[in-house]
């Protein structure tokens, strides 16, 4: 079997071991033009051809129970069967509970979605097209039902469409898109701190597409720039770092920060040296032609989960930021010009899930990569096919997702339309729905 492709470095048969690309040798003649993206591509499929039975084995689940009683602790092999179990139920999913947003005006659909855990109570909020901000509260220790019973409260209205809500400790901010930005904070303890919305400057910022809350620090994405606030509980100073190109996604972690561009390039600037201009990443890979970077999130410490408005979805190492070749590749994913395109990843980095822009809803292994995860219909009665989420066909088009850790287990929700709704990760038609 020939050795695997490792990023940044190439196998010289010859001596038997790996070595640097910079120091392969050219032998006179110059490499020819190879699209990474789909050498990667051939390279997955054949990978899940001789490699990956996540296909094979999600036809039967007892199967895999089998395998798993049989397996002995603590193995590979027994993960692995875990993965590919987990695999069949979540495209099995079938439970959904649905919300409808009853905007002030008329006409509103939901733009962005966040939820979030804080001191025993469960926080959902929501935005609209026409601007609004909505919250929802539960408590955690409370069971979950099959309505939204405590329903959705309008808190304020931004005058613009709401782009993007982000959650990190006691706060929650929304930002609105257009020329006059606003920033609205919402305060998780609301005993203590009030509801506030500043006002950006359109010759500081505009149009921001989209936001990233890590502690304190909120990063935003506008027109041909990053704008950084250190402290927003302190309205602190403000950063402003040039990309000439709108930024339609941002991810963060410790002092860094990514930024994802409408001409497809990617950016990471260190926080610790505000005048440095930034590092472009993946050598231009999506530039020549633009791909507009619609998705940026972080994994595994050192993984970089791209996806781009023509659909293609990646991974790249990011301990080799120059090397163009992705580790993963998934495909299958439908879009050529949605911008707002989401996607989400579940809390143990395994999943992840794709709204295209046929209203539809994809499914992958983040181990595998490939293609799309089939929906799992083997024991759902023909007359809720239908109501299978793989399966489901969204009547408006799906602008927001998140996936929550629940105390029945994991959720997924999605913005479609002016409904929300919350699908049961794993659960099949016959645990109930509400439609």
């Amino acid at each position: 079997m020939p050795p695997r492709d490792l990023p940044g470095l190439y196998w010289d048969e010859d001596r038997q071991r790996y070595f640097p690309l910079s120091s392969a040798p050219s032998h006179g003649k110059e490499r020819p033009d190879i699209d990474p993206i789909a050498q990667s591509q051939q390279r997955t499929a054949s990978d899940t051809d001789t490699r990956n039975q996540t296909f094979p084995l999600m036809k039967s689940q007892h199967r895999l129970f089998s395998g798993l009683r049989s397996s002995p602790p603590s193995t590979s092999r027994k993960d692995r069967l875990t993965h590919f179990l987990q695999c069949s139920q979540f495209a099995s999913t079938g439970k959904v509970e649905r919300s409808l947003m009853h905007s002030p005006w008329y006409g509103g659909s939901v733009t962005a979605f966040q939820t979030a855990h804080h001191n025993g109570r469960v926080w959902s909020f929501a935005g609209d097209s026409v601007g609004w901000f909505y919250s929802s509260l539960t408590s955690s220790r409370n069971p979950t039902t099959t309505i939204f019973a405590h329903g959705w409260q309008p808190e304020f209205n931004l005058s613009s469409e709401i782009s993007s809500i982000c959650c990190s400790g006691s706060w929650c901010i929304a930002t609105s898109f257009g020329p006059d930005c606003k920033i609205l904070h919402f305060p998780l303890d609301t005993t203590t701190e009030d509801i506030r919305v500043s006002r950006i400057d359109s010759r500081v910022a505009c149009d921001i597409w989209t936001a990233d809350l890590r502690g304190s620090r909120l990063a935003l994405g506008a027109r041909s720039q990053l704008v950084c606030i250190d402290d927003i509980a302190n309205r602190a100073t403000v950063h402003n770092l040039p990309t000439y190109s709108d930024v339609f996604s941002v991810a963060q972690e410790n002092h860094v920060i990514y930024a994802g561009l409408r001409n497809g390039g990617i950016f990471r600037f260190d926080t610790r040296t505000w005048g440095s201009k930034g590092d472009a990443l993946l050598d231009g890979l999506f530039t020549q032609p633009h791909s507009s970077i619609t998705n940026l999130r972080l994994l595994c410490d050192f993984q970089l989960l791209v996806s781009n408005v023509d659909g293609k979805i990646s991974t790249f190492d990011l301990r080799f930021p120059a090397i163009r070749t992705p580790l993963k590749v998934y495909t299958g994913n439908v879009n050529s010009y949605v911008i707002k395109a989401p996607i989400a990843v579940d809390p143990s980095e395994d999943f992840l899930f794709a709204a295209g822009q046929d209203n539809r809803i994809r499914l992958w292994s983040l181990r595998s990569g490939g293609p799309p995860l089939a929906p799992n219909t083997s024991s759902t009665p023909m007359k809720f096919q239908g109501l299978n989420l793989l399966q489901h066909h969204f009547m408006q088009p799906i602008r927001a997702m998140q996936i929550s850790e629940e105390a029945e287990g994991m959720a997924l929700w999605v913005g479609s339309g002016s409904d929300v709704f919350k699908y049961s990760l794993g659960q099949h038609v016959s645990a109930g729905c509400n439609f």
